[in-house]
């Protein structure tokens, strides 16, 4: 937020906003916690899960809306970017802290919060089979 504001992009300075923003980061989090744990469920050593995550990581973020508009990307792009689940919390988060719109937010939380809830279950699957 620093960079951002230095930056001279309008941060919306509403405390529930940065709550919600918060909210938004932590589920986020916790969605891709548990994707790479379940990945690494699957990989029998960690230099394997290391080249996975690095191969995963830059296509996930160039297949957002963190850069480009949807709207302007080719539509076989577009199918890959709305099952994206960094395009849900870009988008959540562009809304909850610097546009200050609740409109269109259930959607972003409600796709971020299935993210999470499934990658915890196969996560949790994941860990239980590679335990045992």
């Amino acid at each position: 937020m620093p960079i951002a504001i230095a930056l001279g992009v309008r941060i919306e300075a509403n405390p529930i906003y940065l709550l919600l923003s918060l909210f938004i980061v932590v589920i986020t989090a916790i969605g891709f916690s548990a994707f790479s744990i379940w990945i690494a469920s699957y990989m029998k050593t960690r230099e394997r899960f290391m080249g996975i995550g690095q191969a995963i990581t830059m296509p996930l973020f160039f297949a957002s809306n963190a850069i480009y508009p949807i709207n302007i990307m080719p539509t076989p792009i577009r199918v890959i970017v709305l099952v994206n689940p960094l395009t849900y919390s870009v988008d959540a988060l562009r809304k909850s802290m610097i546009i200050g719109s609740l409109n269109g937010l259930t959607i972003d939380l409600l796709a971020l919060m299935i993210f999470a809830v499934l990658f915890i279950i196969l996560a949790s699957i994941g860990f239980g089979r590679m335990i045992e």
